[in-house]
């Protein structure tokens, strides 16, 4: 069947710090409910599957566009929101979120779980996992949604859940983290401005 009634609305982003705004969320919403009316995603004796493609969206205006980086771990999250899931699930060729790059840490594990703000930052700070807007739609339903990061060459390990913790303060939002990663690229260059002037001493 079509898949154009069930891919997410938005708006092609302008600049790097527009990506949480961008969902177009009641219309997605009611566009997801008149496809799901058509084939009765809520009739418990069909218990119907959806198939969703992910990565391809539409602007507005409902010409068609890409979610583009990751967007089909986004598109997961996008849709378990609106669907109302009670979970989402990244498959990646990582067993999980792991304590620090294995390639530099050879002792670095993988993490039974974490939360929406330490996922956030350890994706500022590198990690490759899951990119930090993929986690935006889950944080801001309502209940959140907790998202899991499991392999798919060992579906049957646990992975990483990725979930709300009580008492824990707001998560950075994407553009804050971007402002933040600036800063940071300017003190290392800062730093290494540095060095190279005492060496030339």
């Amino acid at each position: 069947g079509s898949t154009n009634h069930h891919h997410g609305h938005g708006h092609q982003p302008q600049g790097p710090d527009e990506w949480p705004d961008e969902i177009l969320w009641e219309k997605s919403a009611t566009a997801l409910g008149h496809f799901c009316e058509a084939v009765g995603c809520h009739d418990p004796q069909r218990r119907t599957q959806l198939v969703i493609t992910g990565y391809v969206a539409s602007t507005a205006d409902g010409a068609p566009t890409t979610l583009q980086r990751d967007g089909s771990d986004y598109s997961a999250s996008i849709f378990g929101r609106l669907l109302g899931a009670t979970e989402v699930v990244i498959w990646t060729d990582s067993d999980g979120v792991m304590s620090a790059d294995p390639r530099r840490v050879p002792e670095a594990y993988t993490l039974a779980e974490g939360s929406y703000k330490e996922a956030l930052e350890l994706a500022y700070f590198g990690a490759k996992v899951m990119h930090p807007k993929t986690m935006f739609p889950a944080m801001d339903a309502k209940p959140k949604i907790p998202i899991f990061i499991r392999s798919t060459f060992k579906p049957e390990a646990p992975g990483t859940k990725i979930h709300s913790r009580a008492h824990e303060k707001r998560p950075l939002s994407l553009a804050e983290h971007r402002q933040r990663q600036r800063q940071q690229q300017q003190l290392v260059l800062r730093r290494r401005r540095e060095a190279r002037e005492k060496q030339q001493l």
